[in-house]
């Protein structure tokens, strides 16, 4: 993470997931979160912050070699993000 300049923090992450049946997916994302300085210490101290009230967005893509999963090397998404104390939550959507 990198917090730039202008309060904008710049977010990438490469992560390998595990499905319930036991196949992997590496996923990869890049994303922006920003809003008002209040808002953002909020989340800084992990208090519940509305996910309204600031942006924070990503874009995921994935790969893997599960049959099964195999739709996700080919689409492009993007990502709704929040934040709990230490735990991040996402709404992802595949872009059509």
């Amino acid at each position: 993470m990198i917090l730039r300049h202008d309060g904008v923090l710049d977010i990438e992450v490469r992560i390998v997931l595990e499905t319930d049946d036991k196949q992997m997916i590496y996923m990869h994302w890049k994303g922006l979160r920003h809003g008002p300085k209040d808002v953002i210490d909020r989340l800084n101290r992990g208090e519940a912050v509305d996910p309204s009230s600031y942006y924070f967005r990503t874009t995921p893509y994935f790969e893997t070699s599960s049959e099964g999963d195999s739709w996700l090397n080919r689409i492009c998404s993007i990502a709704t993000g929040s934040r709990v104390g230490d735990r991040r939550g996402f709404d992802v959507y595949q872009v059509l």
